[in-house]
């Protein structure tokens, strides 16, 4: 028996970073939302111990320096289960993008393997193994939309970010992560009051009128490039424009499908790896999720 999971992409509709904490991790708030653009995972358990990890598509690593390939070594230690698994990712989610790609596959592959080997771990305990791996991993588990502060893990759902069509458009290099933290310039100052306020109202307008990314200061002088196609965006009217993450995706905001499609013609003309997609309505896994039926099952 195997399971074909979709691990969506996120976007961060807005994001500060406030202070270095004394945990070497920064204290940040951000709004993160789920998008349909999504990796397949197929996970087969078998009965031998140890994980397989198998890619196509995009770029990826399949070793241990894979974050499924470490969620599923976590998973199976941790809930006792003496066997193993095979993994098989179709890498549609840039790396270094500031897509959340790698933290989607690691939640994807916790989820189906409790699901194949009926552990009945609880969407919390599964939160917390994700928490181990990597900051953004909670957030998959819990989506559409939510408010994440601490490190990134600790989260509050919002009220659905309205149907949406974004552009994200990849500028064919990743960032690290760890390279932007190293290099912020961090000034005290907090953008996140008034913007969580509103956001738990359902009301995005602050959102939409001042997009915010405390990255892109520091990514913009290191990579022109990017600031160039947020300021593309902007200039054909998307609103928002933003840096997602620490980059090196850029996404715009349009107000319908055939707009969104009229940019990103234009962009791949560019050389540019372009994706159209749109805002999802509920958590992947679970009922209405598209995690078991396919990005045709979106909110669209």
């Amino acid at each position: 028996m195997s399971l074909t999971l979709w691990a969506p992409a996120k976007i961060n509709l807005f994001l500060e970073v406030l202070r270095k904490r004394a945990d070497g991790y920064h204290e940040v708030r951000t709004v993160l939302q789920l998008v349909d653009l999504c990796d397949a995972i197929e996970i087969t358990p078998r009965g031998e111990e140890g994980v397989a990890v198998e890619t196509r598509g995009l770029p990826c690593p399949a070793g241990e320096e894979n974050l499924a390939h470490r969620a599923a070594t976590h998973f199976l230690a941790s809930a006792g289960v003496r066997a193993g698994a095979r993994i098989r990712i179709e890498k549609r989610i840039p790396l270094g993008a500031g897509l959340g790609g790698g933290s989607s596959d690691a939640a994807a592959t916790l989820w189906g393997l409790n699901r194949l080997f009926g552990t009945r771990l609880t969407r919390e305990a599964l939160q917390r193994l994700g928490a181990e791996l990597g900051s953004d991993v909670p957030f998959f588990f819990e989506g559409p939309t939510a408010w994440a502060s601490g490190r990134g893990e600790l989260l509050n759902p919002l009220p659905p970010f309205p149907r949406a069509w974004f552009v994200l458009v990849f500028p064919g290099f990743p960032i690290s992560t760890a390279w932007a933290y190293a290099n912020l310039e961090l000034t005290g100052e907090d953008k996140s009051i008034k913007v969580r306020t509103a956001a738990e109202q359902g009301n995005y307008e602050p959102v939409l009128a001042a997009p915010w990314n405390r990255f892109e200061d520091v990514v913009f002088r290191r990579y022109p490039i990017v600031k160039q196609l947020k300021v593309s965006l902007e200039s054909w009217g998307a609103r928002p424009a933003l840096m997602t993450g620490s980059g090196s995706a850029v996404f715009g905001r349009a107000q319908a499908r055939e707009e969104a499609e009229g940019w990103a013609a234009r962009l791949r003309e560019e050389g540019y790896t372009v994706f159209v997609v749109e805002t999802l309505s509920c958590p992947p896994w679970g009922p209405g999720g598209i995690g078991e039926g396919g990005p045709e099952q979106s909110s669209r």
